[in-house]
C-alpha cells in the first residue's frame, strides 16, 4: 500500500495546543543564569581572599625587611605603613584596607639589636559591594619578627 500525503488530507489543527510542550532553550537559559552567577561570584570572592592571603604576608614581610635594613633611629612607623602599604596594592588592596602594627622587644626600636615584631592585617570586603556597603569576608593578618637595625 502506497501513502500519499497532501495539504489538503491533513485533519490536525496547525497551531499545537499540547499543554506540556515548552521550549528547553529558555528553561537552560533561565536556570543557567540563576546558578551560574551564583558560582561565578564565589569563586570571585574565593580568589580575592586568596589574594588577600598574598598582600598581607608580603606587607609584613616588605614591612619587616624595611626595619632590618633602616639604622635604629630612622624608623619610622608612618614610612613602615607606606612600604607595607605598595606591597598591598601590588595585589590590588587599597592602603586603608591594611594596618600594620610594629612592637619592639625595646619599646622604641631606637637601639639595634631590639627585637621588631611587625603585625599586618586586611580587611577583605565583598567584591562589587558600593562604598557605603561594607560587608567583611575575612580578616587575614601576619606577623614578622626581625631585628631592628641589624644591618646599620
Amino acid at each position: 500500500m502506497r501513502w500519499t500525503w497532501t495539504p489538503e488530507a491533513r485533519q490536525e489543527p496547525l497551531v499545537d495546543d499540547d499543554p506540556d510542550r515548552g521550549s528547553a532553550i529558555v528553561e537552560f537559559i533561565g536556570l543557567g543564569l540563576l546558578l551560574l552567577i551564583p558560582v561565578i561570584y564565589l569563586v570571585v570572592t574565593v580568589a580575592r581572599v586568596q589574594a588577600a592571603s598574598f598582600a598581607v604576608v608580603a606587607a609584613a614581610e616588605q614591612a619587616g625587611q624595611a626595619i632590618s635594613v633602616l639604622e635604629a633611629k630612622d624608623v619610622d612607623r608612618t614610612g613602615i605603613h607606606d612600604v607595607a602599604a605598595v606591597a598591598a596594592q601590588d595585589h590590588g588592596f587599597a592602603p586603608q584596607d591594611l594596618t600594620v602594627t610594629v612592637d619592639c622587644s625595646d619599646g622604641t626600636c631606637a637601639s639595634p639589636g631590639a627585637v621588631a615584631r611587625v603585625h599586618a592585617s586586611i580587611r577583605v570586603g565583598l567584591p562589587g559591594m558600593p562604598g557605603f556597603a561594607t560587608a567583611t569576608v575575612a580578616n587575614l593578618s601576619a606577623d614578622v619578627s626581625v631585628i631592628a637595625g641589624r644591618y646599620s
